[in-house]
């Protein structure tokens, strides 16, 4: 299993799949957030491994 936290709350998805399919079984826009793991960015794309923990950071614009 894989856990996903954002805002306090953490989601646990099952390894395998890519963070994109996550993120939108989960009902949250890949649009809307970053993944962060050992401070570093990871693409939609990426293959989410058992064990992992992704911090989800939510994505803020303005002007």
């Amino acid at each position: 299993m894989v856990i996903l936290k954002r805002k306090g709350e953490a989601y646990t998805v099952p390894a395998g799949k890519t963070l994109e399919q996550a993120l939108r079984e989960l009902g949250i826009l890949p649009e809307t957030v970053l993944a962060v793991r050992d401070g570093r960015i990871l693409p939609l794309s990426h293959r989410l491994e058992e064990g992992e923990e992704l911090e989800l950071v939510d994505v803020i614009s303005g002007g």
